[in-house]
């Protein structure tokens, strides 16, 4: 997995931006991972001096890898992506901030990246879930959602996980959260580790 071998590299997780000058968002995540998922010459095109969206950038739009669009979906030219980070101070993603070290909730039972199928989220968009105000409710199309009738999660320890319908709120956000201290069952058929999520039940 791309994020985890970022961090491997650099010792910390990525941020989930980069601020520019005028303080706001300007680089993704997903942009800052390109030399790990095979796009060094995207990522050698891309301008830092300038938003994901300046008149440079946004011709690179559709340079998007495939791996961050759903299984069997991607086709050239494609810019939105399905694969969102839960971005907080109680995250793995603080924002601006990078993540240092091991969520102390454990690798296995803390959620890195979540699925998404329904907010048109640009790939170079420095656009994530909200851990504040993203639906908890599975297949929402602005939180956890899929074209699978399960979506699914990479965890810290870079295993995937199906999540299933009788998931409740509250553990979604114990998974969400990196130190958080919350006492969880390691599952109990709520979300299980899968081999690959191509082989799951479309919608």
């Amino acid at each position: 997995m791309a994020v985890v071998n970022y961090t491997d590299a650099k010792g910390h997780y990525p941020p989930a931006f980069v601020a520019g000058a005028d303080g706001r968002p300007w680089h993704s995540w997903r942009v800052l991972i390109l030399p790990y998922v095979e796009g060094q010459a995207t990522y050698a095109q891309y301008h830092f001096d300038e938003p994901w969206d300046g008149p440079h950038n946004r011709t690179l739009a559709d340079q998007m890898p495939r791996i961050f669009a759903f299984p069997d979906t991607y086709k050239e030219g494609r810019w939105v992506t399905n694969y969102l980070a839960v971005v907080g101070d109680e995250t793995l993603w603080p924002g601006v901030k990078s993540f240092a070290g091991k969520p102390k909730d454990g690798t296995s039972e803390t959620i890195l990246l979540a699925e998404n199928h329904g907010l048109n989220v640009c790939w170079m968009e420095p656009r994530d879930f909200s851990f504040r105000d993203m639906s908890l409710e599975l297949q929402h199309p602005d939180g956890i959602s899929s074209r699978y009738k399960t979506p699914a999660v990479v965890m810290a320890d870079d295993t995937v996980c199906s999540l299933k319908p009788t998931l409740s709120p509250a553990t979604l956000r114990a998974l969400l959260t990196a130190d958080g201290g919350e006492k969880l069952d390691g599952g109990g058929g709520d979300w299980q580790v899968i081999d690959d999520g191509r082989n799951r039940e479309l919608k």
